[in-house]
């Protein structure tokens, strides 16, 4: 039986002897049974190169031609590197227990990548082409349920943690508690009650470092909705409503749903979980914001994006799944993937 590898002769299989150097300073070998000679080129390792440099470029911030030498060397790197684009990293899932887990989604194209991390690194991500509560369920199923998980609230986020994390106590974002009650009042409330929910949102937004602090502020908010409690009530009626139009709406629909936004987190429980002195104990700090996703991550793939505009949505999503991946807790080098 022929044997085969890099020291055999792919003709008859015979073990190849060394033969001197080419002009190039490259080993030329020989096959005695056959007389045939020549270099052995390691694709492996080739391969293994082309596709870490591969990386280093769509994660950096050299254009093709700077990575190339030169605008016409551009040309035929693209040519060299066209197969790399095909190497898809996927997140290795250990069945790891992690105390807090923060999620969020980003829009690429026409796509959005949901993304599961802790403090300290990415545990994994999905494609989907919406938020949704089975597109979410899909990636929170991979992982056992963590003791808090935060996030920014959007409904598929919630409906997919009371179906796969139950029992995992939730902690609303404090930057989109904001960011929604400001669309709700803008910044120049005119009501005079308008603007102190406002004030005492910004208070929220500014940090509440005690448990004292959160009661106090708790007290505050129901103090604001019994004294504005007919306002927020206050109905206007259409004059001659037509078949299938509403009857009456709330005057101030807006100002009342900015009020009952923040007395539903408070009796859900989901405003000051990382005050709870109980998890604190059990796990340690938990964050008050997903800013760990949205600035350490988001933000830093927009950039990416924005630096090889132009890209297909299969491009874009390389350079996405790559980022992630080196920010997992053990990345593995890219030659790996091979």
């Amino acid at each position: 039986m022929k044997q085969r590898g890099f020291r055999y002769c792919s003709t008859c299989g015979t073990k190849l002897q060394r033969r001197g150097l080419t002009a190039a300073g490259t080993q030329r070998w020989l096959c005695v049974t056959c007389s045939k000679s020549g270099i052995k080129v390691r694709t492996d390792l080739s391969r293994g190169q082309s596709l870490d440099r591969f990386v280093n470029w769509l994660l950096g911030k050299q254009s093709q031609s700077e990575i190339a030498g030169s605008a016409s060397a551009a040309r035929t790197w693209r040519t060299k590197i066209a197969w790399c684009w095909d190497i898809v990293p996927k997140p290795t899932l250990t069945g790891e227990v992690y105390p807090v887990i923060l999620v969020d989604g980003l829009r690429v194209g026409n796509l959005v990548n949901l993304i599961a991390r802790t403090t300290k690194d990415v545990v994994n991500w999905h494609w989907a082409g919406w938020e949704s509560s089975n597109t979410w369920a899909e990636l929170l199923e991979q992982h056992p349920a963590p003791t808090v998980v935060v996030c920014d609230g959007q409904k598929g986020i919630l409906g997919a943690i009371g179906r796969c994390w139950p029992n995992t106590h939730i902690q609303r974002c404090h930057f989109h508690i904001w960011q929604n009650v400001r669309t709700k009042l803008t910044l120049h409330p005119k009501t005079k009650a308008g603007q102190q929910l406002l004030d005492l949102t910004k208070v929220l937004l500014k940090g509440i470092y005690t448990t004292k602090e959160a009661e106090a502020w708790e007290r505050q908010l129901h103090a604001w909705g019994k004294k504005y409690n007919k306002l927020i009530r206050r109905r206007t009626y259409a004059d001659s409503p037509k078949p299938g139009q509403h009857k009456w709406w709330y005057t101030h629909g807006r100002l009342r749903s900015a009020y009952k936004q923040l007395e539903k987190l408070v009796a859900d429980n989901q405003l000051f979980t990382y005050l709870n002195e109980d998890l604190i104990k059990q796990i340690g700090p938990i964050p008050r914001t997903t800013n760990f996703v949205e600035g350490g991550i988001n933000s830093q793939l927009r950039t990416k994006l924005k630096l090889h505009r132009g890209m297909s949505q299969q491009h874009q999503q390389r350079l996405v799944e790559w980022y992630l991946h080196n920010r997992t807790n053990d990345p593995k080098p890219p030659r790996n993937f091979l």
